[in-house]
C-alpha cells in the first residue's frame, strides 16, 4: 500500500501519456504480485499474464475483465458515444477504446474482487480447467462455465449500497450506466468527471 500510494503521488509530475502508462505499470506489478496471497486455494499465481493466460487465476481475470468490458462498451454504444474514441487508451482497430478508459475504475472492486470470491469459496476447482495444446492457454470447461455466469450474473444485480459514492442502493450495473452517463455529461460540458471510488 505504501509502494502504490507514493506512486499515486507522483502521476502528477507525469508529462505524457507514456509516462503516465509507466506508472500505472510499475503499480500493477506491485498489485499483483501480492494478488496470490489473498487466494485461499492451490492455484498457482505468480502475477498477471495473458494473451493467452496460462493459468486458472489469469484465465478467471481475463474473462472477468473482458465481461466488464463488453457490459460497458454496450452501454457506452446506447448513449450514443463512439466507444472506439478513448481518451487513455489509444485508437486500435477493433478495440473499444473509452470502454477500456471507463473499466479501469472497475478492475479492483468488481472484476478482481468477484474472481477472489469465486476462487476462494470453492466454487471451481483445478478440474475446471483446461489447457489448450496449441497456444499453452488456460481456460474453464464448460460446465464450469455455466457456473461462472450464473455467479456473474448475481455479483452485479446485488445491491451494493457501501459502494456507492453517491449514497445509492444499486448494483454493479447500475454503477456501469451510472459512469457512462458521467462521462456523457463531462464530454458535454455540464460537469466534471468524477471516477468512481469504493467506500473502505
Amino acid at each position: 500500500m505504501k509502494e502504490i500510494a507514493g506512486l499515486q503521488k507522483i502521476i502528477a509530475e507525469q508529462e505524457g501519456l507514456d509516462e503516465l502508462l509507466g506508472v500505472e505499470g510499475r503499480a500493477a506489478r506491485v498489485y499483483f504480485n501480492l494478488f496470490g496471497r489473498m487466494l485461499l486455494c492451490d492455484f498457482d499465481f505468480d502475477g498477471r499474464r495473458k494473451r493467452p493466460p496460462p493459468d486458472p487465476v489469469n484465465a478467471l481475470l481475463s474473462l472477468t475483465y473482458t465481461m466488464v468490458f463488453n457490459e460497458i462498451a454496450s452501454l457506452l454504444d446506447g448513449l450514443g458515444f463512439d466507444p472506439y474514441l478513448g481518451f487513455l487508451h489509444s485508437s486500435r482497430y477493433g478495440r473499444a477504446s473509452l470502454a477500456a478508459d471507463l473499466m479501469e475504475e472497475f478492475r479492483a472492486p468488481v472484476a478482481d474482487r468477484f474472481v477472489l470470491n469465486f476462487v476462494n469459496r470453492k466454487m471451481v476447482t483445478s478440474e475446471d480447467f483446461v489447457l489448450d495444446p496449441l497456444t499453452g492457454g488456460c481456460h474453464l470447461r464448460k460446465q464450469a462455465l455455466k457456473t461462472f455466469f450464473n455467479y456473474w450474473d448475481k455479483w452485479l444485480r446485488e445491491p451494493r449500497r457501501r459502494n456507492l459514492e453517491a449514497g445509492g442502493g444499486g448494483g454493479f450495473r447500475c454503477l456501469f450506466r451510472q459512469q457512462a452517463e458521467a462521462a456523457m455529461a463531462a464530454v458535454s460540458g455540464k460537469s466534471e468527471y468524477k471516477p468512481y471510488l469504493e467506500r473502505t
